[in-house]
């Protein structure tokens, strides 16, 4: 893995980037870590233009890998979010989230996966590649397979693999991982790691997520499966840091990955 290849997604950071002032200063401090790139998500697009966030980015010496543009309400009408990207100079954007697809109702995720594709074929044209970034609910069953595995058959789209949802989904993180770099579907790579802690409020066992190395996923075969087959940037994202600093976490996992991958 290229250092260069290790981004953080900035939802990790989201409640401490609400300004300009404070993206500046985010970008400063990912910088100190090591990170040469972020993924853009999380944070307000219209706090500043896209030449802005170019700009301020650049002037920590770091570059937007890929965003989190394209929502729901876009799969109709897919080229604001192209001609954004345009004005970002990015060329790989991720689905985040299926907000407003009823997962109950089949007839739902029957036009959503036509709709999916329809802006898939869209942000091609326009040299740009849509990946799907999965959570847990995609491995919900829709006719006879999950909704994850629909997507992979019946849609083009690439993928941005997460680790910890595909293990909280209840299947391998490693066999979607190889799935999908084998297929060249997969540029994006969203690394978190998976733990059982504590509830602070009842003291129960709790899924959590973890800085990389801090929990129980195995990285190793999952990240040379990524990297034999192209990916391009591997993603770090801790969706809650639970009361810990959010860059302190992604700088034990930014480390985690250089003492143990970079070469």
């Amino acid at each position: 893995m290229n250092p260069t290849q290790i981004s953080v997604n900035l939802y990790s950071q989201r409640e401490r980037l609400k300004t300009p002032q404070d993206f500046a200063a985010g970008m400063k401090r990912l910088a100190e870590i090591g990170f040469k790139s972020v993924q853009l998500s999380g944070v307000d697009f219209e706090m500043m233009s896209e030449a802005d966030f170019v700009r301020v980015c650049g002037d920590s010496g770091i570059t937007i890998t890929a965003t989190h543009l394209i929502g729901t309400d876009d799969l109709d009408a897919p080229q604001k979010c192209i001609d954004r990207l345009g004005k970002l100079g990015v060329t790989q954007d991720a689905y985040a989230y299926p907000a407003g697809v009823n997962f109950g109702e089949q007839d739902s995720i029957d036009r959503w996966l036509v709709k999916l594709e329809a802006a898939n074929q869209a942000y091609k044209k326009a040299g740009i590649t849509l990946s799907y970034h999965n959570h847990h609910l995609e491995f919900i069953k829709s006719r006879g397979k999950t909704v994850q595995q629909r997507i992979f058959d019946e849609t083009t789209l690439a993928f941005e693999i997460d680790t910890y949802w595909v293990q909280a989904g209840g299947e391998s993180p490693l066999t979607w991982v190889k799935k999908c770099a084998e297929a060249g579907r997969l540029p994006l790579l969203h690394l978190k790691d998976f733990r059982i802690g504590i509830d602070a409020t009842t003291g129960g066992a709790v899924a959590q997520f973890a800085e990389l190395g801090a929990g129980g996923i195995e990285f190793a075969p999952i990240i040379a499966a990524a990297e034999a087959n192209g990916c391009l940037s591997y993603i770090i994202e801790q969706d809650n840091a639970y009361g810990r600093d959010e860059f302190e976490a992604a700088a034990e996992s930014f480390g985690y990955l250089r003492d143990n991958f970079v070469r």
